[in-house]
């Protein structure tokens, strides 16, 4: 009816991949290379993750949820790039720690500092690069043809010869004086459990629903003390408090079908129908509603195979924020794995929103769909073991969106 397409929808693509969940996961020893483990740990930098699960399932996590899971923390705080060769901030948190920090800025016009596994990336312009003395590779801005140029510098500041004295590591502490020097506004969040519990950045232990004792995990006081190297620039605490959103009524697809039997066509089109309802619930739309009868005329959209399955409740969880990869994993396997949800035999539906680090074809986010499992149609008596059995053949799919692109008239 309307042509509403243009150059950058085009761009954009969606990864879709069908994969078995393991039955049993070591919150010590995560799969990393497996799905759906790879792609959340490819998103690094996140700022919103949403959980849907049915109203039955979260009316029995919600409690354990809240003691065992604590929410994701991170600081504000203004300082210039030079504040992070500084001895202590330098030796604490890169040398020998582990933090997350994304300066303000936007990728393809602004200076954009992002640090990560001890690696300092850092966007510039031409004329800016040249000045500073250092070694950058071009990158794509989503300018204009005959636009500045933009390029990336990558900086290990754990390699053994970036050390002060160094006449590598005295460039770049020249170029954030002289050059780099305007203060700025960062996220900063710190990784490293041994530090956490001095910092009160974030702090998580495995989840003790893997095992079988019962144990209260001791609170961690999140109140850092003021001789830390962080504390000197005055950061301001935030934590992500989940929102919780009540969907009543809601129209659900058929979610057990089985892949094998299906052609390459009907299987695009099934997770696409998935992807697309999954969306219309985080939007809370209410054409997904069970009690929705709008014309046709305004709205086609309709909710596939809605007549099979009954309308059911569901319930978002969703935290905003700098949010790290570990904690989205942590988050993952609550789900996954909890007792009290039968979890082998319900649904689940986790999805994170990336931030933009990218002018061209960044990383937008992914989703992924826990599938309940098929039960055994075989005689069991012991219920636990009919579930373990089950957990065995529990598929997921995960999306992944990539594409996105800062575009300049």
């Amino acid at each position: 009816m309307f042509d509403l397409e243009d150059d950058a929808s085009r761009r954009e693509k969606c990864f879709t991949t069908i994969s078995t969940l393991p039955a049993f996961v070591d919150p010590k020893q995560i799969p990393s290379k497996k799905f759906p483990f790879s792609v959340i740990q490819n998103h690094p930098l996140v700022h919103t993750v949403e959980a849907i699960v049915p109203e039955e399932v979260y009316s029995q996590i919600k409690t354990s949820l809240e003691t065992w899971l604590e929410n994701p923390r991170y600081a504000h705080v203004l300082m210039p790039p030079s504040a992070l060769l500084e001895h202590d901030f330098f030796n604490t948190y890169i040398k020998s720690g582990n933090i997350l920090l994304v300066s303000e800025g936007r990728s393809g016009s602004d200076n954009v500092f992002t640090l990560r596994d001890g690696v300092l990336r850092i966007e510039l312009g031409k004329e800016i690069l040249e000045r500073t003395g250092l070694t950058g590779k071009p990158i794509r801005s989503g300018g204009r043809k005959h636009g500045k140029e933009r390029f990336l510098v990558e900086l290990n500041l754990r390699l053994p010869s970036m050390l002060h004295g160094k006449k590598g590591f005295e460039r770049i502490v020249w170029a954030f004086d002289k050059v780099l020097n305007r203060s700025m506004a960062w996220l900063f969040c710190d990784l490293e459990t041994k530090s956490s519990q001095d910092q009160g950045i974030l702090f998580f232990s495995p989840p003790p629903l893997l095992s079988k004792k019962k144990e209260k995990r001791k609170h961690v006081d999140v109140q850092g003390p003021d001789n830390k190297p962080v504390a000197k620039l005055h950061p301001q605490w935030i934590d992500c408090t989940p929102l919780c959103i009540e969907h009543r009524h809601i129209s659900t697809p058929v979610l057990g079908k089985d892949f094998g039997a299906m052609t390459e066509g009907e299987l695009q089109e099934h997770c696409g129908s998935l992807s697309e309802w999954l969306a219309m619930v985080r939007l809370e739309s209410p054409r997904v509603s069970a009690d929705d009868h709008i014309d046709p005329y305004l709205s086609r959209y309709s909710v596939p195979d809605a007549d099979e399955v009954p309308p059911s409740d569901l319930v978002s969880l969703k935290w905003h924020g700098l949010i790290p990869s570990t904690w989205t994993i942590q988050l993952f396997l609550y789900l996954l794995h909890h007792p009290k949800s039968s979890s082998s035999l319900t649904w689940f539906a986790l999805s994170a929103s990336a931030l933009g680090q990218e002018a061209v074809e960044g990383k937008d986010g992914f989703t992924i769909l826990a599938l309940p499992a098929k039960p055994s149609t075989g005689p069991s008596e012991d219920v636990q073991n009919q579930e373990q059995d089950a957990a065995h053949g529990r598929s997921c799919i995960c999306w992944e969106f990539v594409g996105s692109s800062v575009i300049e008239n």
